[in-house]
């Protein structure tokens, strides 16, 4: 099945104020949109709207022609992953992945789990021993547990370095090819892969 990921003139509105208003874009499987813009520009409040994190926007969001909403929306099938890593500092990444296994309520190989972005020889680790680039790779690998169909990443390359990025690259491929797709913001020169760039700053209003 074709996923269908469609944006019509949306408006964030955040205290009483436009962040930014007439953005309206589509997404189908296989596609990878870049979002880019000055710091204030709506990137993080794009994706956060788009995953049912804020609700205080006007425009239409539809997904397989279905509006989606705080009420509506299939939480399942929407994965943010922001740049706060959301780890639980205190465990290993090993119970940080069985903690995530449990909360989407399935059981996945573990080497298809750490395989991806490379991250089976630290499991062992509690994750307030690892580096930011380490944090930021387990993080990242709830994506292949959570079988989400819109992957929203929030600056997913901050503390990857090129061979790291082209881990991710591959794993997004994997997923876009299985009917995904995905939506990430970066400000960075080392991007990845993309079918269509949307600047934020053409819809801001700073």
């Amino acid at each position: 099945m074709t996923n269908k990921l469609e944006i019509n003139d949306l408006e964030c509105i955040r205290n009483e104020k436009s962040i930014f208003q007439n953005l309206t874009f589509k997404v189908e499987s296989s596609q990878t949109i870049l979002i880019t813009g000055k710091n204030g520009s709506g990137k993080t409040s794009l994706l956060r709207i788009i995953a049912g994190f804020i609700v205080n926007y006007k425009g239409e969001i539809l997904f397989n022609s279905k509006k989606i909403n705080d009420f509506n929306k299939l939480i399942a099938d929407f994965k943010f992953v922001g740049q706060k890593n959301s780890l639980k500092e205190n465990l290993t990444v090993q119970q940080n992945i069985e903690l995530w296994q449990y909360l989407y309520q399935t059981t996945i190989d573990i080497d298809q789990i750490t395989g991806p972005l490379n991250i089976k020889s630290f499991l062992d680790k509690d994750v307030s021993s690892l580096s930011d680039g380490q944090r930021k790779r387990v993080s990242l690998s709830r994506l292949t547990i959570s079988q989400s169909k819109v992957w929203l990443l929030d600056e997913p390359l901050v503390y990857l370095d090129a061979d790291k990025v082209k881990l991710l690259g591959s794993l997004i491929d994997k997923h876009n090819k299985d009917g995904g797709m995905t939506i990430y913001s970066s400000n960075t020169k080392n991007n990845l892969d993309y079918n269509k760039l949307i600047n934020m700053d053409n819809y801001a209003l700073l």
